[in-house]
């Protein structure tokens, strides 16, 4: 059994998953409306988008983000046992 399926089975760890996941989008949340407060200026441009090769960088952590959730629902909710269709 591989870490990913022990973690998933497991009805408490899977609610602290779960749980972790959604303050992690609380925090995004938070830092959406917050972050335009704290600094003003133009309302559609945050002032880490001013760093050099910030679009570089989003997009390598929007594409890895993308290649491991998609490895993660393949794995997790895709995948059968070997012994699926054996009955």
């Amino acid at each position: 059994m591989s870490f990913l399926e022990r973690q998933l089975e497991d009805p408490v760890r899977f609610a602290r998953i779960k749980r972790g996941f959604y303050v992690f989008l609380a925090v995004v949340i938070a830092a959406e409306i917050v972050l335009p407060l704290v600094f003003p200026g133009d309302p559609h441009h945050l002032g880490f988008e001013s760093f050099p090769a910030f679009g570089s960088l989003y997009g390598l952590i929007s594409c890895v983000a993308i290649i491991v959730l998609s490895k993660l629902i393949g794995v997790v909710w895709l995948m059968k046992r070997e012994d699926h269709y054996d009955d």
